[in-house]
Parts: C-alpha cells; structure tokens; sequence
C-alpha cells in the first residue's frame, strides 16, 4: 500500500549530477559538431561553386554568346553574367544571383579571376578572359576544399 506522504519527482542533488554529466558529454562533443560544421560550409560552397561553373557553360551554350564566370576572392564572392540582349548588342545580366561568402566566415582563393565560355561551352581565353584551369580553395579556420577545373572546362573535385 502507498503512503500518500511519499514525495514523486527528483532529489536537487540528483537533478544536479545529471545536469553536470550533460555538461561534461557536450563539451566533449562540442568542438566535434564544430568542425562538422565548418567541413559541411566548405564544401556547400564548392559545390555552389561548380554549380555557377557548370551553369556558366550552359548559359553559354543556350544564348550562344560567351558567358563569364566572375571569381572575386578579395570579397569572397562569384557569379555568371551573359549578353542577353536579342541582338548580342552587349547588355550584360547576371543570370545567377551573387554568392557571397563573407557572412558564413569563408575565405576564398583563386588563381583565376574570370572564366569565360564560347557558344560551345569551351573556355575561352580572349580579352580579359583568362586559362580555364582554375584552382578555387575555401578554407573555414582549419577545414577546406578545392574546386579545380581543367583546360577544357571539366570540374575536378
């Protein structure tokens, strides 16, 4: 039989061990999920990156004009701009939205500054256009991730 004097629940010294043991486990995990985190950044940027690469060359093929792809790395941004005018009569427009990186805490290097596309899709290598092998590294504190891209245009992971 009960006693209805019998108190439920948790004892504050109890409470306060298993509060210390959830302390303990999260601090051991901590700078795991941290670098976890740093790693999934780096390389959501790489694929955006071979995204707006791959994206490039179709846009070059669909309008049949030479479509640019911009790596600014001083500002940690890239995007894709093309002649969209019916005439080719040079109105550029950005077809792709301007990925910066600056806010998720990316830095971004390249030995390239603007990769442009013929009609074909090739790289092309005319006026300010430069090579198409491209090496663009993200880097988070300790973690990073390569993009390179070859002569032809094929992007290398």
């Amino acid at each position: 039989m009960w006693n209805r004097d019998t108190r439920r629940g948790f004892t504050l010294v109890e409470i306060i061990i298993t509060l210390g043991l959830l302390a303990i486990i999260a601090a051991m995990g901590a700078p795991r999920l941290s670098a976890a985190l740093r790693r999934r950044t780096t390389q959501t940027a790489a694929d955006q990156f071979a995204t707006a690469h791959s994206l490039a060359r179709g846009t070059a093929v669909r309008y049949g004009r030479v479509a640019q792809l911009h790596i600014d790395a001083s500002t940690t941004r890239f995007w894709v701009d093309v002649d969209t005018s019916a005439n080719g009569a040079g109105q550029r427009a950005t077809v792709w939205y301007v990925r910066n990186l600056a806010q998720s805490g990316l830095v971004m290097s390249s030995n390239r500054s603007l990769l442009c596309f013929d009609a074909r899709g090739l790289p092309l290598v005319l006026g300010a256009c430069e090579s198409g092998d491209a090496r663009v590294i993200f880097t988070a504190i300790d973690k990073a991730d390569t993009v390179n891209t070859a002569a032809l245009g094929k992007v290398l992971r």
